[in-house]
Formats: structure tokens, sequence, C-alpha cells
């Protein structure tokens, strides 16, 4: 299992790292700014190639990269002889260039993540679907204004305002989309066809899907993997009480980190038992650690067609710039516990979680992390692409460039920053 973190881990931190710098290295290209160093990680290089003017590498520590631009040392100056061939052949460094050719270098690094996590959303999409609940049948809490309006335990619904339905991702979007308004339901009860007319008033209209204890998939190396629990096999009961619910399941195993429970399931008509005791997990939405047996319940899978996936893809972009943006400002305000930062060891835990899902799920973290770290290397800290940007629009505004020593401790700055970020995020990986 480690074998599969490690090399999941690689895969992540590969792709966005050289997606990153791939966005300086081609808009240096473009803009003539010669391109020293183009390396993957940090430190001695365990494989280099020189092609051209550059010396590509890959070096020992994967956390980061860079591209080393000419001129980002010392600033050139143009050749003094003026022999035409001389001046022709004359590139600028970085801080010879015009102010509008530096900002977009620096800026492509951060875009190319953002547009690349998209890709891969295009690719999961359009190659494997979409994942969807199929179930329709809907449980009813008591005293609850669904119950008064007239819908009962395991109705089943059909359709909401002659919309055929197919998934209860679906009827969520209708009661989110037709807030306060009249809801003409079709629904089957004991075999029965019946038409419900109420308002939907989303704030009280609380429905949750009856969901059977089915095993969708399963987490390779997981408890119940190793239990020998398979897909599509159902659970029958725990520690002698029986289960009717996902949810009732779901309820008992978070409760029982570290417990040993006895499960007892059905696979192919034959009833198997083990013992399986769940393991701690930390829940990021919960803010809490509950236990996990390692298998999800069973959706369907849905085909989407190239141009749904590309509006699907583009949304899913947009959603995930502004979780990311909206989660830094909670940070930021206090709203969400610090302690919720994870560093290099958090990364390296669920991308090896991820992987163990399966290539859908570990493409899934690919994409979100690749977009973050383009908005993380916005923000205006030296030595972040955002920095580089602030740096670059004053020394425009003051028409003057700083001198070498006053960037060199802009950067000292940065990388203290930076290096009391790290150290706070990998305390927190080993204390949660």
């Amino acid at each position: 299992m480690l074998l599969i973190t490690v090399i999941a881990f690689l895969f992540i931190l590969g792709f966005s790292i050289t997606i990153h710098e791939f966005g300086h290295f081609i808009f240096a290209k473009i803009f003539r700014i010669p391109v020293e160093k183009f390396s993957i990680g940090f430190g001695p290089p365990i494989v280099r190639k020189k092609l051209g003017e550059t010396d590509f590498r890959i070096a020992w520590f994967p956390v980061g990269g860079y591209v080393k631009l000419a001129g980002e040392e010392d600033a050139e100056i143009p050749p003094k002889k003026q022999h035409s061939d001389e001046i022709e052949s004359w590139q600028p460094g970085f801080y010879e260039a015009p102010l509008f050719h530096r900002v977009i270098v620096v800026l492509s690094g951060p875009i190319f993540n953002i547009i690349s996590g998209g890709f891969v959303l295009f690719i999961l999409y359009a190659v494997f679907g979409l994942y969807v609940n199929p179930y329709l049948r809907i449980k009813v809490e008591k005293g609850s204004y669904a119950e008064r309006m007239g819908l009962m335990d395991s109705d089943s619904i059909i359709s909401i305002d002659n919309k055929l339905l197919h998934s209860w991702d679906e009827l969520e979007r209708i009661i989110k989309n037709k807030k306060d308004s009249m809801l003409k339901i079709i629904l089957k009860r004991d075999g029965r066809i019946l038409r419900l007319d109420m308002r939907n008033i989303p704030d009280s209209l609380i429905l949750n899907p009856f969901v059977p204890p089915v095993v969708g998939s399963l987490k390779i190396g997981g408890p119940a993997y190793n239990a020998g629990m398979k897909n599509n096999d159902t659970i029958l009961s725990i520690n002698g009480a029986e289960i009717k619910t996902w949810d009732e399941f779901v309820g008992i195993v978070r409760k029982s980190k570290n417990i040993p429970l006895e499960i007892v399931w059905k696979h192919e008509g034959e009833v198997k038992s083990a013992v399986i005791t769940p393991l701690p997990y930390y829940d990021p939405v919960l803010n809490d650690t509950v236990g996990q047996i390692g298998i999800v319940m069973p959706l369907k899978k849905i085909l989407v067609t190239p141009g749904r996936a590309i509006i699907m893809s583009a949304s899913r972009t947009l959603e995930l710039i502004y979780l990311t943006l909206k989660t830094f400002y909670q940070l930021i305000k206090g709203e969400i516990s610090r302690k919720a930062l994870g560093g290099p060891i958090a990364i390296a835990k669920l991308t090896g979680e991820s992987a163990r899902w399966g290539i859908e799920n570990l493409l899934s973290l690919l994409s979100v992390i690749s977009i973050n770290l383009g908005l993380v290397n916005l923000f205006p800290i030296p030595v972040l692409d955002g920095g580089h940007i602030i740096i670059a629009v004053i020394e425009g505004i003051r028409q003057r460039k700083f001198s070498k020593k006053t960037r060199l401790v802009i950067q000292q700055i940065g990388f203290a920053i930076i290096l009391l970020l790290i150290i706070y995020v990998t305390f927190n990986d080993l204390t949660r």
C-alpha cells in the first residue's frame, strides 16, 4: 500500500508541477526570454539533459520546481558593440523584458494549472461519465412539513412538473431551482400511482433518499476489502442488529472507530460474516475523526456527450475556484480552524487514499490539487508568482527596477514566510 501511495503522490505532484513550469517555459520562449533551467523538484539532479540553451532536470526533492530565466539574478544589458548580427542575436533577460511580457510569463504558470485541472475534469466526464444517486424512494421524518403535505416513507418519486426523474440529483436540482413554487409530483406508493400538489419550501421540504445497504465500490486494502466483501454485496446486520438502509449502516460505522464490529452480509445468495474494525479517518467536512471500513454506496453511471462534458468541466472548475477562495477567506477570518491546513504529508495520505479507490478518484483529486496550486501561487507573497507580479507592477509604476540587493531581501522575506508555513502545516499533519 505504501508503494501505491508513493507512486500516486509522485504522479500528482509531477503532473501539477510540470504543467505549472511548462506554462512559464512556453511563454518565456514566445517572448524570446532565454530559459537556462527547467527543473522538476529541488536539489541535485537525478536526471538532466541539455536541449538548446535549457538544462532540463529532475531533482531529488519533488515538492516543487522552477524555471530559471536569463537575467533573473543579474540584469543583462545589450552588447556594446553595434554590429548588426550581434544586436539581432542578443535576447533580453527577464528583467529587461517589457513589463507586460514579464507579467504574462509569471501568470502563465498558475493559469496552466487551472486550465489543466479543467481539462482533467473534462476527461473524467467524457471518458468515465457522471455518477449519480439512482434511488428515488424517499424517507420522510415524522411530523415534518413533507409528511404534513402527504408524502410518506418509501414513496417513489416518478416525476416533478411533468419531468421524468432518473436520479436523486435531478430531484435536488429541481427543488433548489423552484423555490416557493407549486410542484406537481407524480409518485408510486404500494403499487399505486398518485398525484400530489405541494408548495416547495426548500428550508422545510427536507427529503432524503431511501438507499439500500448495498456495497458500491471498495477501497483496495481497506477493512471491508480485506474481509472479503465484494461489489453489490448487501449488508444484513451489525452486532446482531438488522440493517435496512445505508444511513443506518454509515451511522454505526462512523461512531465505531477502532471498535470491532461483527458484520453479516450476503454475497450472491451466500451469507458471510466477519469481525471488521473501522479505521479512524479525519473528515474535513465534519471537522471530526470518524470510523470507515472503505466502502461507498452504489451509484449509477451516466454517459456524457463531449459538449456537455465541456460545460460541466467549466462549471466545476469555476465552482472549485470559488470554494478554494471562500475557504481561504474563512481561514483568514477564523471561521475555519487553521488546524485544517494540510501539508505534504496530508497530501500524500489523501493521494494514497484516492488511488486505492481507483483511477477516477485519483484524477478527480488531481484536478482539485492542480487548481488549488494555481490559485495558491497567485497569492501576493514574495517568491510565489503572485509576489513576482506585484513586484513587476510596482516597478512599472515607479518606472524603475529594484536593485539586485532589494530583490534579494524581498526573496529572503518570501522564503521565510513559505518556510514558516511549511513548518506549520507539517506540524498540523503530524499532530492531527
